[in-house]
Formats: structure tokens, C-alpha cells, sequence
């Protein structure tokens, strides 16, 4: 499986680097690829973003795959390798995207290379590409003469070298090196370019091979020297001469414009952050079925004692999209009344509002609407009539949401909503002598002592439990 991943990644990594090897022009009527077949976006910072991701991703798979040993004493009864599916199966999706991003990359930047010279060196080190990089230093000429104007992609970013000449310890490499076809010549020039490589962009690695008080870099012309003492007549000498100088740090110019792009990119970060905030927010729309007792509440003693409203049960969808609320009720109680029937009160409301706190815990949901009260009398003496109450209603809701998938959530409500009951006459107590002028009735079971007409309010304290789908995703 290894071999069929490797094959995948190096398609990718050709095809990204076809433009380093020769120049490609298009055969006329040949198909080329948009960049809205994969989503590509036209301007170079975004590309720089997909690359540095792309970096991250290479590194994640190369430490996937690690040797252990098993002791007993002073003695290995057992040493070996593990993770190599898991470094497969990652390579695997790795080389999918490296291959979406070249192919994005031809259609947007116009031939712009999208990897530095270095960094495609480093990648063919860590594949194995010995003779690709052998081709290179044997060649050099020939390929800065078609390097020449060209400036890959993210110029001063040197992260990306960096993790992928160092994804391979020194001794895994000469391991990989000598198990390659070549003369020793050929493997003493890769490992001594490697080592240039890597020592290029990682301070601490150069300064580990010869330690001192002071970083000492010596090493890389003593290294030089001992090579073409070794082999005088090397085909490699101009290359080491001229294209391994020593090491010079990045410029106060160099530092200022790779510290403006790594602002650009840390914008671009918030505002993709942004646009992906308000998306997801547009998107959902949670709806949840409830079902709650409560207790009314009444301070009207005409209506207290009349009319059985003792408790209640609430059936209820609530609806909600970003921090607005809809919620339809349907309660109704139970108790006697003088018609024989067992239900004494009945009703619906609708609210809508706005939904405080965050939405993937807790809510507070402020509530404003309407709600009709069917009532019945309970008292045997009272006429044969019904109440039919439209009255304005505000509650106070609290949900708490108990997480069970990435889809649904158990909620628990607690809720106390206010009803302002104005008491208009109907049926049989409409007449011109219970009248009082003003669209009330008056109450002729009120008590002597209270001389209120039923124009109050009505409070009901709820509790209960539901279910939530379509849950937010922030």
C-alpha cells in the first residue's frame, strides 16, 4: 500500500513541478481545469494559506510512522516500526490535496511557481528522488538559467523548507542514501548537500554539528573541503563552489516583507473566520419540541374562584434561527366544571422574541405575543357560558441543552409567562345591565370586599422537558 501512496505523491509532486524540469504549453482543444471545478481562489495570499495548510498536513503524515525497541535488562528482545498504514492511509489524502492545489495553481497564477527551488529539493530528499536531485546539481546551469525571474509561491516563508528537510533525521537518511543506486561519490554529495539544505533554514540544526560557545559554521568549508580532497577530479566541484556558500541570515528587508506576509495571511485568517462565522449562523435552524406542568397563577378573585385553573399542561415548538425565536403553545387544564366535562381551561399562544446566552448550553428567551383562554366556569351556580380571553402574553424562558449527538440535544425548560387577561363580555353575560360602559363586564360573583373587574393578570410557572434538532453549529 506504501508503494501505491508514494506513486500518488510523487504524480502530485511531478505535476506540481513540471514547470521546474521543462516548459509546458498546453496542445491546442486540450482540457484544462477551472478554478471553480475546485474551488480555487484567484489571489495569491489564499494560495500562500493552502500551501502553508498543505505543509502542515506533509508534516502531520511524515510523524506518523516511528521505531521502538523493547528491553528487558540490557538486553532488546524486540525492536521494529509501527504506524506505516497510518503514514499510508495520510499520504494517501495528502496527495489528493497536493494534487487539487497544482492543479488550482496552473489555472489561477499563470505559471507562477508554487514551491521554491529549495522546497521541492526537500520533498524529493524525503521520497527518495535521489537521482531528481542529482539531476539538479549535475545540471545547475541550465536550470537557474530557467529559474531565472521566477519566484515561487509564499517567497519568504522558510517554515516549509524547513519541516520537510527535517520530516527525516540525518541517520534515516544516509540509511535511505545507501540503500540507493549511485556510486559513493553520488551518496557523499547528497548527504553533504542535505546537510547544506537543512542547515539553510534551520539555525539550530547548524549550529548542532560543530557546538561552541558561539555558533560555529566552520564546518560546512572544512565538510567542502574534505569532499574535493576525496574525489579532486569530482563532476560536483563547480556546484560546491558556487552554489554552497556560506550561510548568510535573512535581511532587515527580508524580515520586513516576510512579516508583511505573514500579516496578510493572518487577515485573510480573520476574514475567512468571519465569513465562516456568519455562514454557519445563517444556516441553522433549530427546532424543539417541549412538554411542560406549570402552575397558574391568577390574582383576580372572580376569576380564582370560578374558574378551575388550578394546573396545566403545556405542549410546545419552539423555533429558532440565529437569536431570534418563534414558540407556539397549546395547554390546557384539568378539573370539573358545572357542564360535566373534564376540562376546564384550554387555550394556545404565539410569541416570538430573542434567544440570549450561548446557544449551544444555555438560552434565555425573552417572549412577547398572543394567547386566547377558552374558559369554562366551574361553579354548579354560574350561567352556562365560556370566556374566550385574547389576552397579550410575555414570558421568561430558560433551556439548558444536554449534548447526545451532533444533531439532537435533551433540553430542560423552566418558564413563567404572564397573561394580561381583559375580561370582554360574551354569551350571556352580555347584557345592558352587567354592562359597565367602558367593553368590560362586571363580575357578579365578585367578592364584596374586592370590586375588581376579571382585567388582570395571569401568571403561569412552567418546568419540563424536550428534545432539540438541528442544533447551532457555533
Amino acid at each position: 500500500m506504501l508503494k501505491k501512496v508514494v506513486l500518488c505523491v510523487l504524480a502530485a509532486l511531478s505535476f506540481s513541478f513540471a514547470e521546474f524540469y521543462f516548459a509546458y504549453d498546453a496542445p491546442e482543444g486540450s482540457d484544462t481545469v477551472s478554478i471553480e471545478v475546485f474551488n480555487c481562489d484567484s489571489d495569491s495570499v489564499s494560495f500562500s494559506m493552502r500551501k502553508r495548510e498543505l505543509a502542515k498536513q506533509f508534516k502531520t503524515c511524515a510523524g506518523k510512522r516511528s521505531n521502538y525497541t523493547v528491553s528487558v535488562l540490557f538486553f532488546t528482545v524486540a525492536e521494529g516500526e509501527t504506524g506505516a498504514a497510518e503514514e499510508a492511509e495520510c499520504f494517501k489524502a495528502y496527495s489528493d490535496s497536493l494534487f487539487l492545489f497544482a492543479r488550482c495553481g496552473e489555472a489561477a497564477l499563470s505559471g507562477k511557481p508554487l514551491f521554491s527551488l529549495d522546497e521541492r529539493l526537500a520533498y524529493q530528499y524525503y521520497f527518495g528522488l535521489f537521482n531528481n536531485v542529482l539531476q539538479y546539481i549535475r545540471d545547475y546551469e541550465k536550470f537557474n538559467i530557467a529559474w531565472e525571474g521566477k519566484e515561487g509561491l509564499d517567497k519568504y516563508n522558510m517554515d516549509d523548507e524547513k519541516n520537510a528537510l527535517a520530516a527525516m533525521t540525518f541517520e534515516k537518511m544516509e540509511t535511505a542514501v545507501a540503500d540507493a543506486q549511485g556510486s559513493r561519490e553520488d551518496k557523499d554529495m547528497l548527504l553533504l548537500y542535505y546537510k547544506y539544505l537543512r542547515s539553510k533554514y534551520d539555525f539550530q540544526y547548524r549550529c548542532s554539528i560543530k557546538p561552541a560557545f558561539m555558533c560555529d559554521t566552520s564546518w560546512l568549508g572544512e565538510q567542502k573541503a574534505e569532499f574535493l580532497k576525496k574525489y579532486p577530479e569530482s563532476q560536483y566541484r563547480g556546484f560546491i563552489e558556487t552554489q554552497m556558500p556560506s550561510f548568510a541570515d535573512p535581511t532587515e528587508e527580508e524580515k520586513k516583507l516576510a512579516k508583511e506576509d505573514d500579516e496578510k495571511i493572518e487577515q485573510k485568517n480573520r476574514e475567512r473566520a468571519i465569513e465562516q462565522e456568519k455562514a454557519e449562523r445563517n444556516v441553522w435552524v433549530a427546532l424543539s419540541g417541549m412538554a411542560m406542568f406549570g402552575f397558574p397563577v391568577t390574582y383576580t378573585s372572580g376569576f380564582d374562584d370560578n374558574f378551575d385553573v388550578s394546573n396545566a399542561l403545556t405542549l410546545g415548538l419552539k423555533a429558532s434561527w440565529r437569536s431570534v425565536v418563534l414558540q407556539y403553545q397549546y395547554f390546557l387544564s384539568f378539573g370539573d366544571n358545572n357542564k360535566g366535562g373534564s376540562v376546564s381551561e384550554k387555550g394556545y399562544t404565539i410569541m416570538g422574541g430573542l434567544m440570549l446566552g450561548p446557544k449551544k448550553i444555555f438560552t434565555l428567551d425573552v417572549l412577547f405575543g398572543l394567547s386566547y383562554i377558552d374558559t369554562y366556569p366551574s361553579a354548579e351556580d354560574m350561567p352556562e357560558a365560556n370566556l374566550e380571553d385574547e389576552s397579550w402574553t410575555l414570558a421568561f424562558q430558560g433551556t439548558y441543552y444536554f449534548p447526545i449527538s451532533d444533531s439532537w440535544d435533551i433540553t430542560a425548560h423552566i418558564q413563567a409567562r404572564m397573561n394580561f387577561v381583559e375580561n370582554y363580555c360574551r354569551d350571556t353575560y352580555w347584557d345592558t345591565e352587567g354592562f359597565s360602559g367602558d367593553g368590560r363586564c362586571d363580575d357578579p360573583y365578585r367578592n364584596a370586599d374586592n370590586d375588581k373587574y376579571w382585567d388582570d393578570l395571569q401568571w403561569t410557572f412552567s418546568a419540563g422537558i424536550g428534545i432539540r434538532f438541528w442544533k447551532p453549529r457555533y
